[in-house]
């Protein structure tokens, strides 16, 4: 592992851009510093110029790249080589995991990279430099795009997307939609609740939207437990919710959209 710098390198391998976004802003929300590649040449010529402290390899459709990438990484870089996680999809990877296999790399599956992929790279990455504030990622449980909105929620304006997180028993709602006049940007509200704790309050919570360059937006927890962003469009962004000074919670939010006719941001 390198020394002498705080942040954590990963190199996040794969063919499909959005995979590999997704992946970044997952791993950036826990500090870590990514470089993205999306081929072998890319990715030779990335680890000579510097060095990293874990891969992220993404094969998808390519098993054959993928072995030529971890041949490289056995040959040039071998104390690298214990440190390399696998993307599968669980029905068509059967190459893939006897990649695995032959070099004892472990693998994530696809469905579940919220859940196991921290676990894949805690057991190498020092966590008190990495994770020391993050002790959640929320998991999405209702999705206005993808689910029937539950019992008792209000039917939403066209353009508004409604988002319900959870972590441990705290719930985080979510309502994105484009901001009136402006194409181009989108506004985000959003509630903490405790359902284990129903009158809990979080006044003075800090909320930081996260984009490609860093924070895109900042806001704390107003006396009802909300808290409003507005910001410029992009399609890969997350909260980072500082629940406590350590207690950091980070909800990925899922891809978002450009705006389309008089819905922004949406299809």
């Amino acid at each position: 592992m390198s020394t002498g710098r705080d942040r954590q390198r990963i190199l996040i391998v794969g063919e499909e851009p959005l995979a590999r976004d997704d992946m970044r802003i997952l791993l950036g929300s826990a500090g870590c510093e990514c470089t993205v590649a999306s081929n072998v040449q890319e990715t030779v010529s990335v680890m000579e110029q510097k060095s990293f402290d874990a891969v992220v390899l993404d094969p998808q459709s390519s098993s054959s790249q993928a072995a030529e990438v971890i041949s490289r990484i056995s040959r040039f870089h071998p104390n690298l080589l214990g440190r390399v996680v696998i993307i599968t999809d669980e029905d068509r990877d059967s190459e893939t995991r006897h990649l695995a296999e032959r070099y004892s790399i472990p693998c994530v599956q696809r469905k579940f990279l919220l859940q196991q992929l921290w676990g894949s790279l805690e057991t190498w990455l020092r966590p008190e430099a990495v994770f020391q504030d993050l002790t959640h990622v929320a998991r999405l449980i209702s999705d206005t795009f993808r689910d029937p909105l539950p019992a008792g929620v209000r039917g939403l304006h066209d353009g508004s997307r409604r988002l319900l997180y959870a972590a441990g028993s705290l719930r985080v709602d979510l309502l994105i939609e484009p901001e009136a006049g402006a194409s181009n940007r989108l506004t985000l509200a959003g509630q903490i609740l405790d359902s284990a704790k129903p009158d809990r309050k979080f006044d003075g919570v800090p909320v930081t939207l996260q984009g490609w360059k860093g924070a895109a937006a900042q806001a704390t927890t107003e006396e009802f437990v909300e808290f409003h962003l507005d910001f410029n469009f992009e399609s890969n962004v997350s909260l980072q919710i500082r629940i406590a000074e350590t207690n950091c919670i980070t909800v990925p939010l899922p891809v978002l959209e450009r705006a389309r006719r008089s819905a922004a941001g949406y299809s």
